[in-house]
Parts: C-alpha cells; sequence; structure tokens
C-alpha cells in the first residue's frame, strides 16, 4: 500500500468526519453572522477575518482530531495490521497528516469564498480584497500546518484519548500562534515570508520527531 491510496484513505475518512462538517457549516455561518452582528468589524473585510478565525478554530479542531484519531486506533491496535503490510510507520503517519491539512484547505476555501461573496454585497473592492488576502492567507496556512503537526506528535506520544484532547486544544492553538506573532511584533521585514518559513520548519520538525518515537513504538 503505498503514499497515495494511504493519503486517499485517510483524506476520505477526514472529508466525513463531523470536524469537517463543522468546518465546512460552521465556518462561514459564524462569520456571516459576525458581520450582520458587527458590520464594521473594526474596519476588517469578512474575507480578512475569516482567515484568521480559520486559522484558529480550524487548526486546533484538526489538531484535537489527529491526535485522538491516532491515541483511539493504537488502543483498538488498529496499527497491528499493518505490520504485515508493505507500508512504513512513516508513509501512515505523512498520510495521515497531509489528509487533515487538505481537509483544512479544502473547508478554507469554502469558508473564504464566502467571506469574499458577503464582501462584494458589502461593496469592499475586489482589487482591496486581493491585495488585502495574502498575508492573512499564508498566517492561516502557517498556523494550520503547525496545528496538524502538534496533533499528530501528541497522538503518537500520549496513551489517554482525554489528555490528547485537551493538550491539544492548548498546544495547537498556542503553538498555530507562531505563524501570526512574527505580524505582530516585527517591523521592517518580510512577515509574510517569516511566516511561511515558520509553517514550513516548525511543522517538518514535529513530523520528524513524531516519526521517530513512532518507530521506536512496540505495537
Amino acid at each position: 500500500m503505498n503514499f497515495s491510496l494511504m493519503y486517499k484513505d485517510e483524506l476520505s475518512g477526514f472529508l466525513r468526519s463531523k470536524v469537517m462538517l463543522v468546518l465546512v457549516v460552521g465556518l462561514p455561518l459564524l462569520v456571516v453572522l459576525l458581520r450582520l452582528f458587527r458590520p464594521d468589524a473594526e474596519g476588517m473585510s469578512l474575507f480578512v477575518f475569516s482567515a484568521i478565525l480559520i486559522s484558529s478554530i480550524g487548526g486546533t479542531l484538526s489538531a484535537v482530531l489527529l491526535s485522538t484519531s491516532i491515541t483511539n486506533e493504537k488502543q483498538r491496535h488498529a496499527y497491528d495490521l499493518f505490520l504485515i503490510r508493505p507500508v512504513t510507520r512513516a508513509t501512515l503517519l505523512l498520510a495521515k497528516y497531509f489528509a487533515a491539512l487538505t481537509s483544512l484547505v479544502i473547508a478554507s476555501i469554502i469558508a473564504l469564498g464566502i467571506g469574499v461573496i458577503t464582501d462584494l454585497i458589502a461593496g469592499y473592492p475586489t482589487g482591496s480584497l486581493l491585495e488585502a488576502a495574502g498575508q492573512p492567507l499564508l498566517l492561516s496556512l502557517s498556523g494550520m500546518a503547525i496545528a496538524c503537526a502538534v496533533g499528530l506528535l501528541l497522538g503518537v506520544l500520549l496513551e489517554s484519548v482525554v489528555a490528547a484532547a485537551i493538550i491539544a486544544v492548548y498546544l495547537g492553538n498556542q503553538l498555530s500562534a507562531l505563524a501570526v506573532l512574527p505580524s505582530v511584533f516585527l517591523t521592517g521585514i518580510n512577515t509574510s515570508l517569516l511566516a511561511v518559513g515558520i509553517g514550513t520548519v516548525i511543522p517538518a520538525g514535529l513530523l520528524f520527531l513524531a516519526i521517530r518515537v513512532f518507530n521506536r513504538k512496540t505495537m
């Protein structure tokens, strides 16, 4: 079983999950309701606000989903079957990670698309929206990449589903904020490029650590 087959199988599972339903339906509904009740949004377009909201809530939910699913599968000895199949543990973890991240990107596109439509109806110029979109999108993707990697590592390290969920909520939210902090505290540098760097290096390090730990575990 190669990576592409594992990835498709994991992606199918994530797309059918309740978390995905919350992301696809709940987030767009939430941002539209916020626009209705706070139309000024402190001068921020709904598109930009949606990107920030998705990074925070979506990343945290995915971290919880990844950590609890891996922990639960370990408790049920679901991975015992993979010991007799031509698939490495690294392939399994990477398939889970990229499937979760892809699900988040799909949910983000839907939510952000609704944000764009709502902004256009509200009279925001298209050019201004596209110009303002770059950094929030990069921050969202970087934050989600970090949160998913955190969830994966916690799922490998922990044996309790409850503990994995609680810690994933805290760490997933806190560490994903690392992608946003440069744009808040640093000036005079390309914060978008820095966010991409953070969103690449930190997940890569966490994935490497998760794979090393998972390879050493006895199923």
